[in-house]
């Protein structure tokens, strides 16, 4: 049938450590309020289509001669160049939709940039800074590299769950591998052997078990899967770095430790998630397919703070220094490797994931940058570092040798703040959070969701664990929480959240309008599974009748309350805005009423139900629709339940 989806030692100061990834249950709003000064008065906005041209740049590579540093703009459809001597802008050039990654050819000349929501990837000649061709991707390309000999170019298709293997002369894709939940960013060896990618979300498993991520590692030379090294409690790794061969030629991947299986308590006393990043020291000597990489976690939190969402990661040539961005806590943590090094040697691997004294012993700074900083690059000398802020429209310039800010550089991007830009930042910082444990963004990277369940605090404790629900497209289908108790956004991110979240005062009546902004603007990305021209597939008519159907196959009324359009009307995002009971609770829950979700882009959602126990579209009837109540399912052939999901696609 066809699917959605092929963390010792406390110290005494400190009461447990938390860092509670919050997944908002219900329509999973974990919205956060931020109180950095704002650097310029907020302007309404009562049309958002009329949002100053802000360029927010993602991601950061420099040239091979380290003169140029090369910018790629998410929200400006750009590649920009700028000189790493007078720190300006010299180029740019407009890419595709939403631009997320780049590759610099091993000579310099070519730049590669994919277009997330335009399946490309745009080829620019480094020189004359213009696109020379568009090649095609799988759905949602990110992170990308090209081989050692700058034939072949991977590419990291995030929707698609895949990496496309593309020969560079003809611009064809001539190979997929399948990946695991969310590939995000890739990495070539140093010495040319294997690629590696990491994934935003962990495998789909059991709702009550731990998350498990996976770095897969690709070998060039046979285009085969070399290895799946599995990290387990752990999500949302990113960008991958890998150190000098002095060192040892690890790698280092930034991830997040959550806690989802215990109860979610005081933020204050307990901890629920920590930021750190995985040691992985690659197997490049066993055959293929029986390599065993040896991976040991370390957190990097402080004790008694936190950093939360740890995205960007880069060694210093020299190898003296590794550098990690926390996007979320606008820090980056610069790492002396000497005593990373003694920490990894010294303390046992399994002992590493829980102890939260070890960052104290091999970062020498914590360095403020811009909103929401994700990539780092270091210069050939060893002497600069630059982060990207993705919400500020610059780049911090970090002075490595006296680990210090130098400078900012100016992108030129728009510099009023409008409503909604101040309610993006404000989803993306965590210092309104009690010890800033974490943001809204933290649980729900690309406004998205982190395929977790999460045990909520309830009156009864350890009851109704619920899933994290997508924010995208959230305007207009209130109620909010799984329960729906809330009925507004207002209601869902204001007292609730900082009461029983951030363990905070939270925010003021302006952070709250910001934030509810953004969050009622958040866009829906381009359905794949839906032609151009909205044309439906044969497959896909068919579900749709069957979507719309009032009679069984045999000829029995279907009771209006049990039809799918009566709880998912069109007109609503499919959602009727209400509870209902579709015989899903089970022992742990305290009530079977669960507010209907909207189907937008629902093949994006997994894992299904209120609890995540669905890991799949077809697994909400073929498992858990035994009483008909969640539709009439049970008279459905296997080719009619196929087409059904087809249907649900396209939505």
């Amino acid at each position: 049938m066809n699917q959605i989806s092929q963390m010792s030692q406390h110290s005494k100061k400190t009461a447990r450590r938390i860092s509670v990834c919050l997944c908002l249950l219900a329509c999973a709003l974990c919205l956060l309020p931020c109180f950095t000064p704002t650097p310029a008065p907020l302007i309404a906005q009562e049309n958002v289509n009329a949002e100053p041209s802000y360029l927010t740049p993602v991601e950061i590579k420099l040239s091979t001669d380290g003169k140029k540093l090369y910018v790629v703009c998410e929200d400006g459809d750009s590649l920009l160049a700028v000189d790493t001597q007078t720190r300006q802008v010299v180029s740019r050039v407009t890419v595709g939709h939403k631009p997320k990654g780049l590759a610099v050819s091993p000579d310099g000349k070519t730049l590669y940039v994919s277009n997330e929501w335009s399946d490309t990837v745009s080829e620019v000649d480094a020189a004359t800074f213009t696109v020379k061709r568009t090649i095609n991707t799988g759905w949602g390309p990110v992170g990308l590299v090209t081989d050692r000999p700058g034939k072949t170019l991977y590419v990291a298709n995030s929707i698609a769950d895949s990496v496309s293997v593309i020969d560079l002369a003809s611009g064809t894709e001539i190979k997929r591998f399948v990946t695991h939940r969310y590939p995000e960013q890739m990495l070539l060896s140093r010495d040319g052997k294997r690629v590696y990618v990491s994934n935003i979300l962990p495998h789909l498993g059991a709702y009550d078990q731990a998350p498990v991520s996976e770095l897969l590692s690709l070998d060039t030379t046979k285009q085969v899967v070399a290895e799946r090294i599995l990290i387990p409690g752990t999500i949302e790794m990113r960008h991958i770095a890998e150190a000098p061969q002095a060192l040892g030629s690890y790698l280092l991947v930034p991830l997040m430790q959550p806690k989802n299986l215990g109860p979610l308590i005081q933020v204050s006393q307990g901890w629920m998630m920590t930021h750190g990043m995985a040691i992985v020291r690659p197997d490049l000597r066993s055959p293929l397919g029986e390599a065993q990489s040896t991976v040991t976690q370390v957190v990097l939190d402080d004790i008694d703070y936190y950093f939360a969402t740890n995205a960007g990661a880069a060694f210093s040539p020299d190898g003296r220094r590794a550098l990690v961005t926390s996007s979320d806590a606008d820090i980056v943590s610069i790492l002396d490797t000497t005593r990373l090094g003694q920490r990894l040697r010294q303390v046992p691997a399994a002992e590493l994931a829980v102890r939260l004294d070890s960052a104290a012993a091999f970062v020498v700074k914590r360095l403020p940058t811009g909103h929401n900083p994700t990539s780092v690059v270091v210069s050939p000398d060893s002497r600069r570092a630059y982060v990207t802020n993705r919400l500020d429209d610059s780049v911090t310039v970090v002075d490595l040798a006296q680990s210090k800010i130098d400078s900012t550089i100016d992108l030129g991007g728009a510099k009023e703040i409008t409503l909604m830009r101040r309610g993006e930042q404000m989803f993306h910082n965590a210092k309104v959070c009690f010890q800033g444990q974490f943001a809204c963004g933290t649980c729900h990277p690309n406004s998205h969701l982190d395929g977790l369940s999460w045990n909520i605090e309830t009156p009864q404790l350890g009851r109704d664990r619920v899933a994290n629900r997508t924010l995208r497209g959230i305007r207009e289908t209130a109620p909010y929480k799984w329960n729906g108790h809330n009925p507004d956004l207002a209601t869902q991110c204001g007292p609730r959240i900082a009461k029983y979240f951030f363990r905070s005062e939270g925010f003021n009546k302006q952070d709250l309008d910001a934030l509810l902004t953004y969050l009622n603007n958040i866009p829906l990305a381009p359905n794949r599974h839906l032609a151009p021209d909205g044309q439906l597939t044969e497959a896909q008519d068919r579900g749709k009748a069957i979507f719309y159907r009032k009679t069984t196959n045999d000829g029995r009324a279907i009771p209006m309350q049990n039809r799918c359009d009566t709880c998912h009307p069109a007109e609503t995002h499919y959602t009727a805005r209400y509870s209902t009971e579709v015989g899903s609770a089970t022992k742990y829950d305290t009530s079977g009423l669960f507010d209907i979700p909207q189907l937008d882009r629902v093949y994006e959602d997994a894992p299904y139900m209120h609890n995540g126990e669905a890991l799949t579209l077809e697994e909400i009837w073929t498992l858990f629709n035994d009483s008909d109540k969640h539709g009439i399912t049970s008279d459905m052939t296997k080719e009619q339940l196929n087409d059904l999901i087809e249907y649900l696609k396209t939505l």
